[in-house]
């Protein structure tokens, strides 16, 4: 039986941002991919309508219950056997013929059970809001930078790649840490399969990557819908976390903790399709893509 396949995007107000995504959907041609496609607008306010209607996508939409909250609405919301959970500052940023072979691959994986979901943001335009690699240039060397990766995108000017003495001591002193920080060697080294074959595959053009070394995150998500409301929404809502933003539960902060290392999911990273980008107020207004600046 053929799988089928929907987007959703979860959007709270920022409508400048929401609409510079949706033309980029819209001007790319990729939509036509999907078996059904849905905004859920925590606060649905007229003017969330009236987008949805100029972009003709389905909406529902109540009261704010941050990210967790509105994540789970958004998927209760939708039909499909598998969602491509975005938010509202994601455009697209590959082509709508790379884009349909790239989900088709991501759902093979997963209809194979290969992997238990996709991270679906772009390795190279990252965007706003992006630490992975500065945080593992801490801890690790960079053995062959790949060559499509972007040092602006992360801005960088003067880093270094090479090891250190004070690398070497942290890789010492902090183990634990230095284990789950090996996954974002694939946002900047050419074969991170090479370096970590125990915990980093490699399958055509997607590493499937054990959560023992890579965060979970809920931004560009390729997912089953049971799994995510079956599994990881359950979980979330059992084990609250005391970070709340804005005093509500975080999906990235309640799932990354011993659980997700120890459950070992298979997260399949390939070249991405989404970049992250805001346009009406960011989180980190002193972001070097912040467009604004």
């Amino acid at each position: 039986m053929t799988k089928t396949v929907g987007i959703g995007i979860l959007s709270w107000k920022a409508h400048e941002t929401l609409e510079a995504s949706l033309k980029s959907y819209r001007d790319n041609g990729f939509l036509d991919l999907f078996d059904q496609r849905m905004i859920y607008f925590s606060d649905l306010s007229d003017v969330d309508k009236q987008i949805a209607a100029t972009y003709e996508w389905s909406y529902s939409g109540g009261a704010n219950e941050g990210i967790a909250g509105g994540m789970k609405k958004l998927a209760e919301n939708m039909d499909t056997d598998y969602i491509l959970l975005l938010q509202n500052d994601n455009p697209i940023v590959e082509s709508a013929e790379f884009a349909e072979q790239h989900i088709r691959k991501a759902v093979e994986l997963m209809d194979d059970n290969r992997v238990d979901l996709c991270r679906m943001r772009h390795r190279w335009k990252v965007g706003e809001g992006f630490a992975d690699v500065s945080k593992y240039l801490k801890f690790f060397p960079v053995q062959d930078v790949d060559q499509s990766f972007i040092p602006q995108e992360h801005g960088f000017k003067n880093v270094e790649y090479k090891d250190s003495i004070r690398k070497k001591i942290l890789r010492v002193l902090r183990f634990r840490k230095t284990h789950k920080l090996k996954g974002r060697s694939i946002f900047i080294e050419s074969k991170p399969d090479q370096i970590y074959p125990d915990n980093i595959k490699r399958d055509g053009e997607f590493f499937i990557i054990d959560s023992s070394i890579l965060d979970f995150t809920d931004q560009c998500l390729l997912i089953s819908k049971k799994m995510w409301l079956d599994v990881f929404i359950p979980f979330v809502e059992a084990n609250p976390s005391s970070r709340t933003p804005n005093g509500f539960q975080a999906p990235e902060i309640c799932i990354n903790r011993g659980w997700w290392r120890r459950k070992h999911f298979k997260i399949a990273q390939g070249l991405g399709l989404f970049s992250h980008a805001r346009h009406d107020g960011s989180f980190r207004v002193e972001h070097h893509t912040n467009s604004k600046l």
